[in-house]
């Protein structure tokens, strides 16, 4: 994939079909498994299926906002926090992820294939989980919970994923009682086969350890230090085979900081190894990037992100 993203062309190109597919994926979901088969999806999305539920059901304003509407507008002022705290290039790509997934959802007709809800949920979240796991491995994500979360762990390096639960709980049981406890049964089977499905194609923990191998260490620790805020320890290595000197950057990442250190390193040396492995249990000084900032700012260095 680094040789495949080198391109700018072909890079800009695959994202835009990446988020083509992604909208479409999303689309399928709730439109085809989700909302026939009565499956409330996590987060804004699961959100938005309540309330267009709730007005159907209880208001007068029955199909006056589809769900995939509401969940764009549900998504906008989420947007504006993003473009304030998590920059531009981010928030562009999530930006349009939401937008083709709107546009898709109001493609797509609300028609279900199938009457067996185990089916629906567990169909749904794979489909929805693949979306999601495409768009956090390359640099974008669909808004939501997700945006909130990226932003508190980078204000305070707190891991959130319990805000993430709580609201997902929230939706399970305003589930079971506005239309039965079954449905919330396997809703929750619907939400644990998304983040699996996520799981699978991106790591879902917070941090992971990245070895570089590499011939040109500065140019890689300038390009890297230019897009994310990390410590990197830079190691003395030697080839096993070749008896030649090597380096190895050693440095700890979160999740969403994978796709940017990728980048980086292919920027500055396309021809280097790079190995990332979860990391267990990290302690010490692993700082949020307003931490690092901060930081550097006591020591008098002027570097910027890019964003």
């Amino acid at each position: 994939m680094f040789n495949f993203l080198d391109n700018k062309y072909v890079k800009a190109t695959f994202q835009a079909l990446l988020i083509v597919f992604a909208g479409l994926l999303y689309a399928t979901a709730l439109n085809i498994f989700q909302i026939p088969g009565n499956i409330y999806a996590g987060g804004i999305t699961g959100l938005a299926q309540l309330i267009t539920f709730s007005l159907r059901e209880f208001t007068s304003l029955d199909n006056v906002i589809s769900t995939g509407n509401l969940y764009f507008i549900l998504n906008v002022p989420i947007l504006i926090l993003s473009v304030w705290k998590l920059g531009r290039r981010f928030t562009i790509l999530t930006i349009l992820v939401v937008i083709s997934t709107t546009t898709w959802t109001n493609i797509i007709p609300v028609q279900g294939v199938s009457d067996e809800p185990l089916l629906n949920a567990i169909i749904g979240g794979t489909i929805a989980g693949t979306a999601g796991g495409l768009c956090v491995k390359y640099g974008m994500s669909a808004g939501g919970t997700d945006i909130i979360s990226m932003v508190i762990y980078r204000a305070k390096g707190m891991n959130v994923g319990s805000m993430n639960l709580v609201m997902n709980s929230f939706i399970v049981v305003a589930a079971g009682m506005l239309y039965s406890w079954e449905a919330a049964l396997f809703t929750i089977i619907s939400m644990y086969t998304n983040t699996r499905m996520v799981d699978s194609l991106h790591t879902n923990d917070h941090r992971m350890t990245a070895f570089i191998i590499t011939d040109h260490a500065d140019a890689v620790t300038d390009s890297i230090f230019q897009r994310i805020r990390r410590g990197i320890t830079i190691l003395d290595g030697k080839g096993g085979y070749s008896k030649s000197a090597r380096s190895v950057l050693m440095i700890v990442i979160n999740r969403y900081e994978l796709h940017d250190l990728q980048m980086a390193v292919l920027e500055a040396d396309p021809g280097a190894f790079m190995d990332v492995v979860r990391s267990t249990k990290v302690t010490g000084n692993f700082l949020s990037k307003e931490q690092q900032d901060a930081l550097l700012k006591q020591k008098g260095d002027k570097r910027t992100l890019k964003v």
